[in-house]
């Protein structure tokens, strides 16, 4: 809002609208009716007519600058729409990745990627169309920080202290969340069940992950790495905006490139030996937990579908993020 001073004095010389701006809870722009500030009898600008509603009051002159201004208010409430917390709740944020069957592993890859063997999905599911937004994960650990507050609350990656609301080191409300542990994940997720009822959301198990990221085919890579990804040699050393590259044949963005996604799974060498055929969960508890797909600075060797790395639950790297599955509540 214009400061009283600066809009008595300029309020001869310039007219502003009062109008009022906000994205309502499913994300969508709505219209509302606002006035002029000075002179009723006003006209307004064709791009001040459709102003989306609103919780604050500003103050924005009645022309190309105030458009402008619109411009951005509208451009956000796109980016809420696609990339912000209404697309978890409301489905749009996800595809359905239908049941059934897969090569998975790689008959020319590392030693943990082999053998090759047959598993079969058994139940569709839901997938996070793109990686979690730093501005779904500001949301709602917003939320749950705000719930914990207290004297003395630190912000830690694991135990009873609430995860760090803000953690990303390239920052950017549609770039993926990064600088998260898979400890810190396990908060988010119970932060935001606790928010929404109807549906439980998870990590995708390793099998899960690379079912979906094959989309159906047997290749390891994208068609066109380039064209799919974002890493080593065109991310200009950093994440970029989700759902820019073309997505796989099932609709999922950035499933090689951008940042590794944890998936539910502990790790291990040898897990494919004796890997069940159907929905395999994942090795016994160990020590490191399993991220998958490269990232902005990896090769593309590092971005094939058969491709494991790991960490520790407790570690953070600005190269690291996640994506989400959605089932309905029983």
């Amino acid at each position: 809002m214009l400061p009283a001073s600066l809009i008595a004095t300029t309020a001869m010389a310039q007219k502003y609208v009062h109008v009022q701006v906000m994205i309502d809870a499913d994300g969508l722009v709505k219209r509302r009716h606002f006035g002029t500030a000075f002179d009723e009898t006003t006209p307004l600008h064709p791009e001040l007519v459709n102003m989306p509603e609103g919780i604050r009051s500003l103050f924005l002159p009645n022309n190309a600058l105030g458009c402008k201004a619109v411009r951005e208010v509208r451009a956000k409430a796109q980016d809420e729409k696609l990339y912000g917390l209404s697309a978890l709740y409301d489905g749009s944020g996800f595809v359905r990745i239908p049941a059934g069957e897969f090569l998975m592993g790689s008959r020319n890859g590392n030693g943990d990627e082999q053998p090759v063997h047959r598993v079969r999905i058994r139940q569709s599911f839901e997938m996070g169309k793109f990686e979690v937004t730093q501005a779904q994960w500001e949301s709602v650990m917003g939320s749950n920080r705000n719930a914990h507050a207290g004297p003395g609350t630190k912000e830690m990656a694991h135990g009873d202290a609430v995860a760090v609301s803000d953690p990303s080191h390239f920052k950017g409300s549609t770039l993926p969340v990064e600088n998260v542990s898979w400890d810190d994940v396990q908060q988010f997720l119970g932060a935001l069940n606790a928010l929404d009822k109807k549906h439980v959301y998870r990590l995708p198990t390793e099998a899960e992950w690379e079912y979906a990221c094959k989309a159906g085919g047997a290749g390891e890579n994208a068609a066109s790495l380039s064209t799919a990804a974002w890493y080593r040699d065109n991310s200009k050393s950093q994440t970029q905006p989700v759902g820019q590259k073309e997505p796989n044949a099932w609709g999922l963005y950035d499933m090689h490139g951008n940042v590794w996604e944890w998936v539910q799974d502990w790790y291990s060498h040898v897990y494919y030996r004796n890997s069940p055929a159907t929905d395999p969960p994942g090795a016994g508890p160990a020590s490191y937990r399993v991220y998958r797909g490269g990232s902005w600075h990896s090769s593309p060797t590092d971005c094939r579908s058969a491709f494991r790395s790991f960490d520790l639950p407790v570690n953070r790297s600005y190269s690291v993020g996640f994506r989400l599955v959605k089932t309905a509540t029983k």
